[in-house]
């Protein structure tokens, strides 16, 4: 009787291993696979607690540090793999610049996800970026060989009216791209509908356009001498420059402003993390702060 009870406990024992094993093997192919939606892979990053999750102190390398990101594009002029970092010089410069990049960045062809392995010099790419100590780190890189139609943000330099030829210059490039306009372009000035007039030098357009550089759509964010009140948290703040950065609560944006206009004793109890409320002008370069209310809420409270 004893024999057979150890007999059928090795069995069970057996089994539990097979079924651990089995388990553990689900799980890491689950882990390593690709996303089924990779379109979305760019904009949907995996949470905070999946990182945490997941995240292992002795293999994995640390989580980034919350700094400022910085959206640039340029074309790469050397890639090295082994050492892990680029050589790419952006849009409207000469200027030569370093990025490394490491397994914590992400890699998308035409929105597909890829490996290092696929950056090759010559190449248009876009990074966003952020300084991880004294470096440039590259969170996410972009590659596109599609055509280039789409969507854009830019700063408009003239509106020819007769021949109907907006000249924009682009955010990323920092190159004038002119688009022609249709009877069926759709400008917006806001949320409301506008008109060729609202098309004035300085102002801040989405487009929305065609490989032809046919514009379908343009809405203008702001106008030279416009007011602005944003609301959100602080997530950056320069004392010596007199700016900082706030996530802006209603449309989900971070906009940079300049505090010159504020008092010194108000700007030194900024910090990050705060909610703030700020009334600010844009003068064609730049958001002008006017008025900064601090609030004395938690900045770890939710927002009703």
């Amino acid at each position: 009787m004893a024999v057979k009870t150890m007999r059928t406990y090795i069995h069970l024992s057996s089994l539990a291993i097979v079924s651990m094993l089995l388990a553990g093997l689900a799980t890491a192919q689950s882990q390593t696979g690709f996303n089924s939606n990779p379109t979305s892979a760019p904009s949907t990053p995996p949470s905070s607690a999946a990182q945490r999750e997941n995240y292992d102190p002795l293999l994995d390398l640390p989580p980034l540090p919350h700094n400022r990101i910085t959206l640039m594009g340029g074309i790469v002029l050397n890639n090295d793999e082994v050492m892990n970092h680029m050589v790419f010089q952006p849009f409207g410069t000469k200027q030569k610049m370093s990025v490394h990049f490491d397994t914590r960045t992400r890699f998308f062809l035409d929105g597909k996800p890829i490996t290092e392995r696929e950056i090759k010099p010559g190449q248009r790419i876009y990074l966003d970026t952020m300084l991880n100590g004294d470096r440039v780190f590259a969170k996410t890189i972009w590659i596109r060989t599609t055509a280039e139609s789409g969507v854009g943000r830019g700063q408009i330099m003239n509106f020819d009216s007769r021949r109907k030829i907006l000249t924009v210059r682009d955010q990323i490039s920092n190159q004038p791209v002119k688009l022609q306009l249709s009877s069926s372009t759709a400008i917006r000035k806001g949320n409301t509908a506008g008109s060729e007039s609202d098309l004035v030098d300085g102002a801040l357009v989405d487009m929305d356009f065609g490989a032809q550089k046919d514009l379908r759509a343009v809405r203008i964010l702001a106008a030279p001498g416009s007011t602005f009140e944003f609301a959100g948290r602080v997530t950056y703040v320069d004392v010596s420059q007199k700016l900082i950065a706030i996530d802006n609560r209603s449309d989900g944006k971070k906009y940079d402003i300049s505090m010159e206009a504020i008092a010194p004793s108000v700007l030194h109890q900024i910090h990050e993390g705060q909610e703030v409320s700020v009334s600010a002008v844009f003068e064609g370069d730049r958001y002008a702060g006017r008025r900064i209310d601090i609030s004395s809420a938690n900045s770890a409270q939710p927002n009703p």
